[in-house]
């Protein structure tokens, strides 16, 4: 058993492809066991749309059987592709699968105790069968997302989105094992409407001191933002393995990370791979 562990969500499907082999090469460098969760909604809350009247119940029942046949197929789908990938990267001792039929907020209990839960970027932006139950992972129970895209495993280049926030401190502490020496670090920051408090708790070098101690060689961007600061992110992160950033601040200070800028990142079809925490 490793100290540490990796979720990986999966709905049964060829999107399970990506999220997969990411979460394989993740789980060395955090030296964590492998978790791979398929997660359904209870078919039985199908119930509470019925009317009043035997025809009614009948006709739900019937379409809770197939949702639950068709549930079964997808999750046999889901551990062969998950078996296969382990097998492949050589991770069988390390390793386990779940099936979990309940609400995504009562599902999301899965990633207690979790470093890192990784998901499909379709899911992370909002679509699909796994876009509650990620969206509840991360806002209900802090747990950090890994949304594969594009960029090396590990990553040799990083961006971090830096505001001082507690979000983007979190976003980095998840990202910690990623941070090793060789590893090219670019810390991008904007001062867009931070008041003098702000600006001395956003200062880039407390990061950057934070990374030395770790051997990593830092440099700093300031982003102007002049359109969507979201997009300005992305563009500066373009050539880099993976972009970190907090996610969904509610301070003054966490305004260069506020709502709609999450929203952007997490919604984007190109980009880096994206590691974020709330």
């Amino acid at each position: 058993m490793k100290p540490e562990r990796i979720l990986v969500a999966l709905q049964g499907s060829d999107s399970d492809v990506t999220p997969l082999k990411a979460a394989c090469a993740l789980a060395p460098l955090y030296d964590a066991d492998l978790r791979g969760l398929f997660v359904e909604p209870d078919p039985a809350a199908y119930m509470l749309w019925t009317g009043p009247g035997a025809a009614g119940a009948s006709v739900v029942s019937s379409a809770i059987d197939t949702v639950r046949e068709e549930a079964a197929k997808a999750c046999e789908d889901a551990k062969q592709r998950f078996e296969a990938s382990i097998s492949e990267h050589d991770l069988t001792e390390a390793a386990s699968f779940k099936r979990v039929t309940d609400s995504p907020s009562e599902a999301a209990e899965q990633a207690r105790l979790v470093r890192l839960l990784v998901t499909c970027p379709r899911a992370a932006a909002g679509r699909g069968p796994l876009a509650d139950f990620t969206a509840a992972c991360m806002v209900e129970e802090g747990c950090p997302i890994y949304v594969p895209r594009q960029g090396a495993i590990p990553p040799k280049t990083i961006a971090v989105a830096w505001d001082g926030s507690k979000e983007a401190s979190r976003a980095a502490f998840a990202a910690a094992p990623l941070f090793r020496e060789g590893v090219e670090v670019t810390v991008l920051h904007s001062a867009r409407n931070l008041d003098y408090h702000d600006r001395a708790a956003s200062a880039p070098n407390r990061l950057t001191n934070w990374l030395s101690a770790r051997g990593v060689k830092t440099q700093t961007r300031e982003i102007e933002g002049k359109g969507g600061l979201g997009d300005a992110l992305i563009d500066a992160a373009d050539k880099s393995d993976l972009l970190v950033a907090g996610a969904y601040g509610h301070s003054r200070i966490a305004q260069f990370m506020f709502g709609g800028v999450t929203r952007e990142l997490l919604t984007a079809e190109h980009g880096p791979s994206l590691l974020m925490a709330h």
